[in-house]
């Protein structure tokens, strides 16, 4: 995931990172001799992370990102990643792209540890596959038509990467931005060709109810509340998913769709299939607690670590009840540039 800056603009950050392999028997020489892909080196100072509360913050843009990037919460990012490609029913995307009729350049935004994009990659060998994210977590060796750039978000010189992408992508990027609108969908609108897609996967903090269960004083809606006013210290947004399809009418997307998927907190639905997801939800929540919490709760509520951790106890518990049936809600909207904007 990465935040974007006010008083800096996107076109200033050098640094980049690429990792792809070329298993070609022969390799044709390009007769244009220059790659718009080229990169400079990463500096030591950008690879590694800065330790904090016992915990791994990545080094660069320091302090705009209040989330970990250590092992521990790779790994959390992977389990979710699975466990959202299951509520999706194993689609990676709902943009009307398949083998028959591939995207040729996709970007994902914030791509984390980039399991999205090289699955992607995978899908559609043909594609070119750019994931921009503050922290270099990705895999070294990844499909050769993948690569990985240390970036905010993406840069808008043409020469550094393509003008038109026919595919941008977003992922659970709550707590990222100040201005997703702004800073997202209408940059995402001008990169991309006419005809291409916008799609925005995400899952803001606050959790529903639909039978009552849910009392006033539950304590991941305790979490979330504290986590809102955190938020709104540090200028960043949580509550983005209900708001996607009008930011995407507003700035100019066509035949944008939206489907809400609900992720159970817990086991609590009778059906296996929801069951089997919430287990998995509820220890990914058990186990992102502490890091969605830390630099949080710290920075901008003046919580000490001990305070943290010890209010955390009663929110793990809640996580176990399953006679409260709440769920997170999963927004996912896609739009078209038109072919004319």
């Amino acid at each position: 995931m990465s935040s974007p800056s006010a008083d800096r603009p996107l076109q200033d950050y050098p640094f980049t990172f690429e990792s792809y392999l070329d298993d070609s028997v022969r390799i044709e020489p390009d007769s244009n001799g220059h790659d718009v892909y080229d990169t400079k080196s990463l500096s030591d100072s950008i690879a590694k992370s800065q330790e904090e509360f016992g915990r791994t913050y990545h080094s660069y843009r320091a302090g705009s990102y209040h989330f970990p990037n250590d092992p521990t919460e790779n790994d959390r990012v992977e389990e979710q990643y699975e466990i959202l490609k299951m509520v999706m029913d194993g689609r990676l995307h709902l943009s009307p792209f398949s083998r028959a009729r591939p995207p040729q350049k996709v970007l994902d935004i914030a791509t984390g540890t980039g399991s999205w994009a090289i699955e992607m990659g995978d899908k559609y060998p043909e594609a070119e596959i750019i994931g921009t994210d503050l922290s270099p977590i990705q895999p070294a060796f990844v499909p050769p038509n993948v690569r990985f750039f240390i970036e905010d978000s993406y840069v808008t010189r043409s020469q550094e990467y393509p003008a038109e992408f026919d595919l941008i992508h977003t992922r659970v990027t709550i707590g990222c931005w100040s201005d997703m609108k702004s800073e997202i969908i209408q940059r995402a609108f001008d990169h991309l060709k006419p005809g291409g897609w916008l799609e925005c996967q995400e899952i803001p903090a606050m959790i529903g109810c639909d039978d009552g269960t849910m009392p006033d004083d539950y304590g991941w809606m305790r979490w979330a509340r504290d986590f809102e006013v955190a938020a709104r210290l540090a200028n960043r947004q949580l509550d983005i998913g209900p708001h996607l399809k009008d930011w995407m009418h507003e700035v100019g997307f066509v035949d944008v769709q939206e489907t809400v998927f609900k992720v159970p907190i817990n086991g609590w639905p009778k059906e296996m299939g929801p069951k089997h997801v919430g287990m998995m939800w509820q220890r990914n929540l058990h186990e992102g607690v502490s890091g969605f919490s830390l630099g949080m709760f710290n920075r901008f509520l003046g919580k000490t670590v001990e305070e943290i951790e010890l209010s955390l106890v009663d929110v793990r518990q809640s996580l176990f009840d399953r006679n409260v049936h709440a769920y997170h809600r999963l927004y996912v909207v896609w739009g078209r540039k038109p072919e004319i904007a």
